[in-house]
């Protein structure tokens, strides 16, 4: 609230993020609401209040799955924290959630290199790096592009890979949303539950997710 983009706005929607973990999953259930109600307004959508119950119910589950997650999140960080390179994977409504992982708590505040793949493309190439403790955070949906997921992480396990595994199904997604929608409340779930293995990891490597090296301190 308040800041230049505020400005020359007509219409300015505020989020939470620090409240808790349910209000880091605000912003992109804004974006989820705000584009379902201009569907909805403009040409109508067949599963508009399935859609309303899981904006009802999602940020609940999101503050759960993250608070009962911790010993999950602890181990991750242990196997993971000296690694040099993770890979991102993830289908669907997540895929752009494993890449801003990627590209933001791991690159940009934990100074990892990251890279993130859609799970429907893994096999046009990237499969190939997939060898013996290759570590990879795995963001498996449920929903429509679940069965690519499982194609994909069959072949890590496979192969041997070292794979943290945030599966939807685990945190009981389909309890709080209707089957018709899930598919597109996977990356809130995700979200919240990777900002507490986001938060183990960078304590378990003594690096605070707000150190930088040029963001804040330099013009560019």
């Amino acid at each position: 609230a308040g800041s230049a983009l505020t400005v020359d706005a007509d219409h300015v929607i505020v989020h939470g993020f620090h409240a808790n973990y349910a209000a880091k999953a605000e912003k992109p259930g804004y974006a989820i609401a705000l584009a379902v109600e201009i569907l909805q307004q403009t040409e109508g959508y067949d599963h508009y209040e399935d859609m309303i119950t899981g904006l009802t119910n999602i940020f609940d589950l999101c503050e759960n799955a993250a608070q009962h997650c911790k010993k999950l999140a602890k181990k991750f960080a242990e196997d993971f924290k000296d690694d040099k390179m993770i890979y991102f994977m993830a289908s669907g409504a997540s895929e752009k959630m494993a890449y801003s992982h990627a590209a933001f708590l791991f690159t940009e505040m934990q100074w990892i290199d990251a890279a993130a793949y859609n799970t429907g493309e893994y096999f046009h190439g990237p499969f190939e790096v997939s060898t013996e403790g290759k570590p990879y955070v795995f963001f498996m949906s449920d929903g429509a592009t679940r069965p690519m997921d499982a194609r994909a992480l069959t072949f890590l396990e496979r192969m041997g890979a070292k794979v943290a595994l945030i599966d939807s199904k685990d945190y009981g997604l389909a309890d709080a949303v209707p089957a018709s929608v899930i598919t597109y409340f996977n990356p809130l779930l995700h979200l919240a539950v990777m900002r507490e293995y986001g938060n183990q990891i960078a304590e378990a490597r003594q690096h605070p997710l707000t150190m930088r090296r040029y963001m804040w301190k330099l013009s560019y």
